[in-house]
């Protein structure tokens, strides 16, 4: 600034404080009593801004230097999560990992909450709140699992011959029963289902188990543990199902989109991998 400017904008404040911070004469330019105490005020002030920035900038490198990732607790992805963990620490060797696996409910309530950063499952469970990106890593094939005790489960049976069973269906989070039958006759649309009735189960443990005891039939992915190596009959059903991760847009944590371009990444690798080798499941 020009001494012309500095002069202006103190006499400014002098007007607005309504007594003189300086004297000045032709030899000196001195501080008044007043000048004296807003001078250490400001002074107090410098240092508290400087301790605050200093707080301000610690927090924010290590809020960078973590990501906490929850998934569907019946998926078995946790070595593409490797995948691209080692990755990011290539980069970062101080990152901070935390991986839970989780039912639907209490992974949309802890991602809602801010509890995680990131959570990993189907499209059609996807965060309802605003503000929520994501990424498609995966797409998996869908089956339909049915009881080995089913009658109709016999060589030779085909999906069609299911079409007409009672359709299982998970809840997702906490929505109304209503809901959940609407999603699961969506779907039945889509399959060319049509189910005597809807069983609706309160989460995934307990659509395997109704379908393990013969009370319907359910769609699942070969992404599932329950999928892979369950006495369940595997149909396929020749459809896809999308596996996607999310996190907020509106998150200070740079890291998390960072790391989501790397899970993008790692899946999609693992899958060009597997269908080198014509291999449709994750290892």
């Amino acid at each position: 600034m020009t001494q012309q400017a500095v002069s202006k904008y103190i006499a400014r404040l002098e007007e607005t404080l309504g007594f003189r911070l300086f004297l000045r004469t032709r030899h000196y330019v001195k501080l008044t009593w007043a000048g004296e105490m807003y001078r250490d005020l400001f002074a107090r002030y410098q240092e508290d801004f400087d301790r605050v920035g200093e707080a301000v900038a610690a927090y924010y490198r290590d809020l960078q230097k973590q990501i906490k990732l929850g998934y569907l607790e019946m998926l078995d992805i946790s070595s593409c999560i490797a995948d691209a963990l080692k990755q990011a620490r290539q980069k970062d060797g101080e990152l901070r990992f935390s991986g839970v696996k989780l039912p639907q409910h209490e992974l949309l309530e802890q991602f809602a909450d801010r509890e995680l950063d990131m959570i990993i499952t189907y499209r059609e469970f996807a965060p309802k709140e605003a503000g929520v990106r994501s990424h498609r890593i995966l797409n998996t094939p869908l089956v339909l699992l049915v009881s080995p005790e089913d009658p109709v489960n016999v060589p030779g049976a085909t999906v069609a011959d299911f079409r007409s069973h009672p359709f299982i269906k998970t809840a997702a989070g906490r929505e109304p029963v209503a809901e959940t039958r609407e999603r699961a006759l969506r779907q039945c649309r889509e399959l060319g289902f049509t189910p005597e009735k809807i069983v609706v189960a309160p989460n995934l443990e307990s659509a395997y188990m109704n379908a393990e005891l013969g009370q319907g039939v359910f769609v699942s992915t070969m992404l599932s543990r329950v999928s892979l190596h369950s006495s369940l009959t595997c149909f396929p059903i020749g459809k896809e199902e999308e596996l996607r991760c999310f996190w907020h847009e509106n998150t200070e944590n740079r890291t998390v989109a960072r790391f989501a371009d790397m899970l993008q990444k790692a899946f999609q690798s693992r899958e060009r991998q597997e269908n080198a080798e014509g291999v449709n499941v994750l290892a």
